[in-house]
């Protein structure tokens, strides 16, 4: 990796940080008020899960920081090398123009939908299911055993983690509410 394209990443990697900082110490304090006194024996705090994803968030940053500080330029492209040859995605010629990243539109328009449409509607479950499901299918699965087991097992694990574990109940839709 050229020293340009390790400045380059650094530069967009603390932005983002920044951004995540922001989002940290301002935005959840100022949206997402906990109530006085609250103890983990009466549940979780509302901005327990925006906090938490904003330190995952910026602990894969910082991983991924230290990772091109300290990994010389020679693993990287062995690391990078090795990723692209298992990955059946192959990078022809650099002048060819780049298509429309037709699958990302695609995935960034199914999680909106189900944002703003499926879950207030349907609730979470149900919504999230099929979410799943059609992002497996916009990623070119075909097999029905493959496109069902997957986002069936991983409902079951949320439902078991939010649900039961950590008691947070997940919204209800207008059509399914229980």
């Amino acid at each position: 990796m050229a020293i340009s394209k390790k400045l380059a990443e650094l530069g967009q990697l603390g932005i983002l940080l920044a951004i995540v900082a922001i989002f940290y110490f301002i935005i959840i304090p100022v949206g997402i008020l906990d109530p006085e006194g609250m103890s983990l024996n009466e549940g979780l705090p509302p901005s327990f899960s925006a906090r938490l994803v904003a330190i995952l968030a910026a602990g894969l940053m910082i991983a991924r920081s230290l990772q091109i500080l300290y990994l010389k330029s020679s693993e990287i492209s062995q690391v990078k090398v090795h990723t692209n040859n298992s990955s059946d995605i192959t990078l022809e010629n650099s002048s060819k123009t780049q298509e429309i990243p037709i699958r990302g539109i695609l995935s960034m328009s199914a999680g909106l939908i189900f944002a703003y449409i499926m879950t207030p509607l349907l609730g979470f479950f149900p919504a999230g299911f099929l979410l799943l499901v059609i992002l497996l299918k916009i990623l070119g699965e075909t097999r029905t055993l493959f496109l069902v087991l997957p986002p069936v097992i991983v409902t079951i694990m949320i439902w078991l983690l939010f649900g039961q574990l950590l008691s947070i109940r997940l919204p209800d839709g207008v059509i399914f509410s229980g």
